[in-house]
């Protein structure tokens, strides 16, 4: 469920302190990686989801997304390293991840996009992610929480992807093609791409880069596993 200042606001599905930070302004997190000198992308599903339709908006909605982005949900333990391509240093980190999904009818989805006029009938679903991080080497704990708003895709394939944690509003757009979940959301400067996968259901790899200029500054690597599974009897 990548978010990484080269702005005043941001935040990202999936980034963490570029780490990538989930629900923290995505150019915020980048601006604080690289003025704190940092040492310091996403889905494939390995599995395939049956197709059909969703008839209760005003145009049908494939629930292929949907089942995608309720796989996302669960308790997830992030281990992570971010790159810093400029000052050629990384960062390793760790977070804890709750990811909620939410139906499209959730009031909360249809008030976090308020400022951006979509219309929410088009709304497919949505997430809510808190994270708590720590960055290797650094006693304090960052926590965070985000709200993710997924829209229903056009005949391309692509959708907006909404994502807003306290006043910061970020406005991007994904794709599922071939069970990868791409995510790009533009900045004052550049944009921040990710990309998701799932090795198996209980196993998602992301990465992250963060683009200033049309040059890659920052990367990021995660592996995350979900918790609570119970091991197979043998």
């Amino acid at each position: 469920m990548l978010s990484n200042s080269y702005g005043k606001r941001g935040s990202a599905l999936f980034v963490s302190q570029h780490l990538y930070t989930i629900g923290q302004p995505l150019e915020s997190t980048v601006l604080a990686l690289i003025s704190a000198n940092s040492r310091s992308g996403k889905g494939a599903l390995r599995r395939r989801i049956k197709d059909c339709d969703y008839v209760g908006k005003p145009q049908i909605i494939s629930m292929d997304i949907v089942n995608f982005f309720e796989s996302l949900a669960g308790k997830w333990f992030s281990q992570r390293t971010t790159h810093d391509l400029a000052g050629q240093s990384s960062q390793a980190g760790q977070s804890n991840l709750v990811i909620e999904f939410l139906p499209a009818t959730d009031s909360e989805l249809a008030q976090a996009c308020t400022p951006l006029s979509h219309d929410p009938n088009q709304i497919a679903c949505g997430l809510r992610v808190h994270q708590d991080s720590q960055l290797d080497g650094q006693p304090q704990k960052m926590q965070s929480t985000a709200l993710m708003v997924i829209f229903a895709p056009t005949e391309a394939g692509e959708g907006v992807l909404v994502q807003a944690a306290g006043s910061s509003v970020l406005e991007g757009r994904y794709r599922i093609k071939d069970e990868v979940l791409s995510i790009t959301t533009p900045t004052e400067n550049g944009q921040v791409e990710e990309r998701l996968w799932f090795v198996n259901p209980n196993l998602r790899m992301r990465t992250s880069v963060v683009k200033v200029g049309g040059t890659e500054q920052i990367a990021s690597f995660c592996s995350e596993i979900r918790m609570g599974v119970s091991k197979p009897a043998t």
